[in-house]
């Protein structure tokens, strides 16, 4: 019983996780920030090196240059200054 718990519990978040990124093709799923609980001021971390369009939407504001080290962080907060 309990194999069958964790095999259905693994399956249903494959399932999510195949479904979530067909639905982000905007701001409107960005993560809400964890020390201001706000999302306006939210923006993905883009890392490695940046193409020339990486760096034309960093001077914009839309990202946030991580750089070549690649952390758990995912997103930025420009409100807090924090990578969560």
């Amino acid at each position: 019983n309990i194999m069958n718990t964790h095999c259905e519990h693994a399956h249903g978040n494959g399932h999510l996780r195949g479904h979530k990124p067909a639905k982000r093709n905007g701001k409107k799923n960005i993560e809400v920030c964890p020390y201001c609980h706000e999302k306006d001021e939210v923006i993905p971390i883009l890392y490695g090196f940046p193409t020339h369009e990486g760096f034309r939407k960093a001077d914009r504001g839309e990202v946030y240059l991580g750089g070549l080290e690649i952390s758990p962080y995912a997103y930025y907060c420009k409100r807090d200054d924090r990578e969560f």
